[in-house]
């Protein structure tokens, strides 16, 4: 009877550590324990404060560098090597593609898409014609406040992150490449 007991135990915690394994979204190129690393240090999305507590690391020392933007959980990894160094909070308004950062950079940027006018400051111009990374203000006329990633407008061709996050954005290197999946 107790090896019978212990061997349906054994088989229940397989189970569930392979249903634990396999449902985990886990980026293709990454170690998991810098993801996990990176997600412990995630705050809540606030549109003033840094996505991660703590200081943003320094890109100069990063080799290697791209960014991977995930539609559906709503973030940005920025990713040196087999590592993923900071994760940003944001909300991904474009199709999935592979594209990259032109070394156009500027401070404020007004956008004018079905309906929605939206102004940013901090913005990253994308190789795609028309596409930003930047930090939102206002929409349609409304300051941006506290958390801008469950607002009903949104402005198409965009990647909204926090303020800080945009200004530590803009010191990616050019030609940076961008996948948006």
């Amino acid at each position: 009877m107790f090896k019978t007991g212990f061997g349906i135990l054994a088989l229940l915690l397989v189970m569930v550590n392979l249903t634990a394994w396999f449902s985990q979204d886990r980026m293709l190129g990454t170690t998991y324990a810098s993801q996990c690393l990176a997600a412990n240090r995630l705050r809540g999305p606030r549109v003033g404060r840094p996505s991660e507590h703590g200081h943003y690391p320094r890109l100069a020392r990063c080799q290697r560098v791209r960014v991977v933007a995930v539609k559906r959980e709503n973030r940005l990894y920025v990713i040196s090597r087999h590592r993923v160094v900071y994760i940003v909070n944001a909300r991904v308004n474009l199709v999935p593609m592979t594209a990259r950062l032109n070394g156009a950079r500027g401070t404020v940027i007004f956008n004018r898409n079905d309906r929605v006018r939206q102004a940013g400051i901090n913005w990253l111009s994308l190789s795609q014609a028309g596409t930003f990374i930047e930090s939102p203000v206002y929409v349609n006329n409304h300051r941006v406040r506290g958390n801008w990633l469950h607002t009903r407008y949104h402005c198409t061709n965009t990647i909204d992150v926090s303020k800080p996050d945009a200004h530590w954005l803009q010191g990616l290197p050019q030609d940076t490449q961008l996948v948006i999946k």
